[in-house]
């Protein structure tokens, strides 16, 4: 039992985190999609801003947006502030006269009652996601619109990228992951859909838009599965980009990890109908992508007991040690944050690890039920 624990966790590791990701880049080279033409006539979008407490934020993510190249007649801006208490609203509310919209309510709700209630409002027939505190390349929505003259596309991500900033203790981190996800997303995305999409810019046919259930988490999952689940796909264009500084500080990313995380299992039991058995590509793909991910702190410790079990044996004492090297790094990497940067043999296995050891703490937070809808904002 303890061998099979302790071959079944690396064999699941190693899938999800290096076969996977190589198999779809793989098979996605053979693969050639041609962007559809231009349209005659760019649709209209309604460009939604989910906005808490953005004061220090929102007015340049305004300019940001009212300098995109877009037609102006064609650009619907609404900011949806849900229970902001600072100046968020009233720097909102003096961009009226340049179109911008506030759906402003005292009572704070989470962000996925804001999106329903600023869809509900919303006139374009594109609806294009966004948060308060990143910036948009100037083509960013030009680039995500022209994928809709496909009628099989139901949704569009665009790219999320760190900006560089080496003060900061995620950004090292952030930036290497989401490398990372672009590559895999993009594969996905050739071969048929992404499994995810990003809130920070998502674009999709508002006809297609479901209202999402108050308590759900992450909600830019649940609008995808729903998607799906309608026989549409979502796409990856990762010439739509979307720049962003990481947190400030690692603990930040922690919370934020554990909360995606916790609804990452609350979408798998909301939507068990479409992911299990992993009948389609699209359930295996999530499963080896999303799920695997999640849990993948149960495999390591799994792996990790199990070595240690049994290793009277060269091989799970050479496992072990291995294992003890890796995360005594992590340690090292730990003792030294906020005193310079990091070295690269330490801040990996220190960021792998503490983004691991906050899946755990999501998976915990899920079973208890200890996870709202209302989120830590991270400092920036």
């Amino acid at each position: 039992m303890l061998e099979g624990a302790f071959f079944i966790s690396a064999a699941l590791l190693l899938y999800h985190y290096a076969l996977y990701p190589a198999l779809v880049i793989a098979c996605a080279r053979l693969v050639r999609r041609p962007l559809p033409p231009l349209p005659a006539t760019w649709p209209r979008v309604s460009l939604v801003i989910a906005a808490y407490n953005e004061e220090r934020v929102i007015a340049e993510k305004l300019r940001n947006t009212l300098a995109l190249e877009y037609p102006k007649d064609r650009l619907e801006v609404i900011v949806v502030s849900d229970g902001s208490d600072d100046a968020t609203e009233a720097i909102v509310r003096s961009l009226a006269p340049q179109g911008v919209v506030s759906l402003y309510e005292p009572q704070r709700r989470g962000k996925t009652a804001a999106l329903n209630r600023a869809v509900k409002c919303a006139s374009g027939d594109i609806v294009v996601f966004s948060d308060a505190n990143n910036d948009f390349a100037p083509d960013a929505i030009r680039k995500l619109v022209r994928h809709f003259g496909d009628p099989r596309v139901g949704g569009v991500c665009g790219a999320k990228r760190i900006k560089p900033a080496a003060e900061r203790e995620s950004s090292v981190g952030d930036g290497l992951y989401w490398r990372y996800e672009s590559a895999v997303k993009l594969a996905e995305s050739r071969l048929g859909t992404i499994t995810n999409a990003d809130g920070e810019i998502f674009a999709m046919r508002r006809s297609l838009y479901q209202r999402v259930p108050e308590y759900i988490i992450n909600d830019d999952a649940q609008i995808t599965l729903d998607l799906i689940k309608q026989g549409y796909r979502a796409r990856y264009e990762p010439e739509a980009r979307s720049y962003e500084f990481a947190s400030i500080h690692i603990r930040d990313d922690f919370h934020v990890k554990a909360r995606m995380v916790a609804g990452g299992f609350q979408t798998l039991a909301e939507n068990a109908a479409v992911l299990f058995p992993l009948r389609s590509w699209f359930a295996w793909a999530f499963f080896s992508h999303k799920t695997l991910r999640w849990l993948a702190p149960i495999f390591l410790i799994l792996m990790f007991a199990a070595s240690a079990a049994l290793s009277a044996e060269l091989l799970y004492r050479t496992a072990l040690a291995a294992q003890l090297g890796f995360y005594g790094l992590a340690l090292a990497g730990y003792s030294r944050i906020g005193r310079g940067t990091l070295p690269a043999a330490t801040y990996v296995p220190f960021y792998f690890t503490t983004m691991n050891l906050a899946a755990l703490w999501g998976l915990l937070r899920f079973l208890r039920g200890s996870q709202t809808v209302q989120w830590r904002k991270a400092q920036r």
